[in-house]
């Protein structure tokens, strides 16, 4: 009996990633912290180079450590996931992934809808809209910046119903309008930012970002917001469903 369960164990390689992983998420190995170089974590624990390589490289496919060249492993910072095939707002996003959502709000006004806005919501160029500015924080650090144009007619005074640095647009469209976000069309493309956003977001202008523009429909079919955001693209990873097309 001893000698089967044994026999069950995973490999050793596996059995040191997960006890490395168990550390990264109950916080005891934190963010950015150096873990232990293949040839000490041999030594401490009594197996091959190899071995450690193995659990560090396993680590690396999690997407829990990142491997800086000539510096060696270190826990890398959680990805926010995002799935492709559901609406869902910032908000929702962050509490799902047991992440605090907050932000700050860098424009929170009445403005005038542009021509790319005017075609998404089906209002005529320069009608007034109700413009959210945000830099979108996950766990009080920077991951997004985000502009919504809502058509002002649709929400009167908006700006008076809650304070959108903490608060949820799409609760306050649910609860307080009775508008419920059913549907989106939405573009995604890799870039790097313009200076406005780099600085909003504490990044490089060579860092890689996610932009992102999308329309959402309300439950009747009518266009409710337009939004156009960058994301940094160290911090999500994009999850879709998919099921084979007829004819393939």
């Amino acid at each position: 009996m001893a000698a089967s369960v044994v026999a069950d164990q995973p490999p050793l390689y596996q059995r040191i990633a997960n006890a490395l992983a168990t550390q990264i998420a109950s916080g005891i190995l934190k963010v950015g912290e150096r873990l232990p170089s293949e040839r000490q974590m041999a030594e401490d624990l009594g197996a091959s180079r190899m071995t450690a390589r193995q659990a560090l490289k396993l680590l690396e496919r999690r997407g829990l450590v990142e491997t800086r060249t000539g510096l060696g492993a270190f826990v890398a910072r959680a990805q926010i996931e995002q799935q492709l095939s559901t609406l869902s707002g910032f908000t929702e996003d962050m509490d799902r992934g047991g992440r605090k959502a907050s932000s700050i709000v860098l424009d929170a006004g009445l403005g005038s809808a542009d021509r790319e806005v005017a075609v998404a919501l089906g209002i005529a160029e320069d009608a007034p809209v109700h413009r959210l500015v945000r830099v979108r924080l996950a766990d009080a650090e920077p991951v997004g910046l985000e502009r919504t144009e809502i058509s002002a007619a649709l929400v009167p005074k908006l700006f008076q119903r809650t304070d959108f640095r903490t608060d949820s647009l799409y609760r306050v469209l649910r609860e307080d309008y009775g508008l419920f976000p059913s549907e989106a069309e939405q573009k995604l493309w890799s870039a790097h930012p313009d200076a406005a956003s780099a600085a909003s977001l504490g990044i490089s202008l060579q860092s890689p970002v996610l932009v992102l523009t999308r329309r959402t429909l309300d439950s009747a079919g009518r266009p409710l917001e337009y939004v156009r955001a960058v994301y940094r693209g160290d911090c999500f990873v994009m999850r879709a469903h998919l099921t084979l097309g007829k004819g393939t």
